[in-house]
């Protein structure tokens, strides 16, 4: 055999091998891709729910419910109250590792101007929505699935985390307004009992080794201190457990708004008064005015009662942290029930 032909033998070879192993790479990849395919088929069935509400375009005076939408009754007004604890960074603002802390309470005051009736809805913190995550610069291009107590975190400082907070509860109740809010931080709760001049509850849960003052089932006006230890304390109160603590601090914050409207009756300057005691350790959208109209307004109509969702409550591992939290899923027919009640529904015909 001459050289030529041992040439053309060697190049021969080599080209079946490259083609062997081109064949087997081919086969290989879409192995690869089918995999990868089939997976981004689920996580874009997934997601077409979401896209589908997503491309929905909302006109002024209309909500998503349910994934259809309504209009509801333009007389209404919003008015968020948050009432946050001390987990994250609000004492160090200024940080650039500012980081926001828990929406332990959040009450929607629901206002129709048209009559002055006005309602509560109580939202649980541990709602589960598809919460945004505002970035320091004030711009949101990232959500996650967690509890809606967790859209404090987010944002660069105090305001923004209270803009996300409300952007949040928003987008729960399928796109309503917020026309103005109002944060107080738990660790003021003895400024606020102050300025109220004392606010009324009945005490729930053992108290005896950390207020022997407060006596389980008693009604009390509570002092300063006393709101403070009721606000509080924890791991030495009743099963030690953070919702109970939680319970403690919406039942003070309703008697809170129910004392409110007292002296608002009485002194029709008071909001104003209020207003400005607590300047300081409030976060708000809102003027002294604007508290002081919607206030007077409020006192001029007929306290309809609080609503909640319905729902179905889980332990689950959302927040990635390797602990169990509690999380609540509202129901579709509650949610719908309680937005009708307050908003009084109408579905917009396809």
């Amino acid at each position: 055999m001459n050289l030529r032909n041992v040439k053309i033998i060697i190049i021969l070879f080599a080209i079946a091998i490259f083609l062997g192993l081109f064949f087997v790479g081919i086969s290989s990849f879409e192995k690869y891709f089918e995999m990868h395919n089939v997976a981004n088929k689920e996580d874009s069935e997934e997601d077409e729910d979401e896209e589908e509400y997503e491309d929905i375009v909302l006109s002024d005076g209309e909500l998503l419910i349910n994934g259809r939408v309504c209009t509801y009754d333009a007389a209404v007004r919003n008015y968020l109250i948050i009432g946050t604890d001390v987990s994250g960074t609000y004492k160090d603002k200024d940080s650039a590792d500012y980081r926001g802390n828990m929406a332990d309470v959040l009450l929607l005051v629901v206002l129709n101007r048209s009559d002055n009736n006005y309602a509560v809805l109580e939202i649980d913190r541990n709602t589960v929505m598809n919460v945004p995550m505002m970035n320091a610069d004030g711009s949101v291009n990232a959500r996650s699935d967690m509890q809606i107590c967790t859209a404090h975190w987010y944002g660069g400082n105090p305001r923004m985390s209270s803009e996300n907070t409300v952007n949040a509860v928003s987008e729960l109740l399928g796109g309503v307004p917020i026309d103005g809010y109002y944060e107080l931080n738990m660790d003021s709760i003895e400024q606020l009992n102050s300025a109220i001049g004392g606010v009324t509850v009945t005490v729930e849960g053992d108290f005896s080794q950390v207020d022997p003052t407060l006596i389980d089932g008693e009604e009390i006006t509570l002092n300063d201190e006393q709101a403070y230890n009721y606000i509080h304390a924890r791991m030495e109160v009743g099963d030690g457990s953070n919702e109970g603590r939680m319970a403690r601090q919406e039942a003070y914050i309703k008697a809170f708004l129910n004392r409110l409207m007292e002296r608002t009756k009485e002194n029709s300057k008071f909001p104003n008064e209020i207003y400005q005691n607590m300047k300081s350790v409030a976060q708000t959208n809102m003027t002294g005015n604007d508290f002081s109209r919607v206030l007077n307004r409020v006192n001029r109509g007929e306290n309809l009662g609080t609503f909640m969702f319905e729902g179905e409550y889980k332990s689950g591992k959302l927040l990635e942290d390797g602990l169990d939290h509690q999380e609540f899923y509202i129901d579709d027919n509650s949610f719908y029930q309680v937005m009708d009640k307050l908003y009084r529904l109408t579905p917009v015909e396809e």
